[in-house]
């Protein structure tokens, strides 16, 4: 159960981060084509935990980084309670 839960916590925040990429994205190449979103797809799939502090810094829009940092916390609680109660 803790271990679907961990994964659940990632995936918001991954998601979170893909949001915040998209909306980069938007803003870099307002007329984005297929080129363009594979290659931030790639990009953010390595960055995805940084890339939500841009829109904060830039903008002030902290929402999704806040989202994404709480998620990632819960997910590794979430993922120790398992290795936990495995043992």
């Amino acid at each position: 159960m803790y271990t679907a839960m961990s994964y659940l916590f990632y995936l918001v925040a991954i998601i979170a981060g893909y949001m915040a990429a998209f909306d980069l994205l938007v803003q870099v190449f307002p007329d984005y084509g297929f080129l363009e979103l594979t290659a931030g797809f790639f990009v953010t799939a390595m960055f995805f935990p940084l890339v939500p502090l841009y829109p904060g810094v830039n903008s002030g829009e902290w929402f999704l980084a806040i989202i994404c940092y709480v998620s990632i916390m819960f997910g590794v609680i979430a993922g120790n309670q398992a290795r936990k109660s495995k043992a």
